[in-house]
C-alpha cells in the first residue's frame, strides 16, 4: 500500500450497521493520507457511514450519486 492508492470497498450488499463497520475496519488498516471509494446502497447507510466517518475525523471529499444506479452512492474519504 502506498499513500497514493485509492482502494475500494464495495458495502452495497451488506445493510446497516455492517456498512459502518467493513468501513472502520478497512480505515483501521490504512495509513494517513491514503484514500478509500466506498458504494454504499441506499439512503440511510450513506447517512450513517458520512457520519461515522465525520466522527472518527477522517475527510469526505466526495459524496455522489453512482453513475450507473440511482440507489448507489460513492463516498470519497481521505484517512486523517
Amino acid at each position: 500500500m502506498t499513500k497514493y492508492e485509492t482502494f475500494l470497498l464495495d458495502v452495497s450488499s451488506k445493510i446497516c450497521p455492517m456498512t459502518t463497520v467493513y468501513v472502520r475496519a478497512r480505515l483501521d488498516i490504512m495509513t494517513s493520507g491514503q484514500k478509500i471509494k466506498v458504494i454504499v446502497k441506499g439512503d440511510e447507510p450513506r447517512k450513517n457511514v458520512t457520519a461515522s466517518v465525520l466522527a472518527l475525523g477522517h475527510k469526505i471529499i466526495e459524496n455522489l450519486p453512482h453513475q450507473e444506479d440511482t440507489d448507489l452512492y460513492c463516498l470519497l474519504i481521505l484517512k486523517a
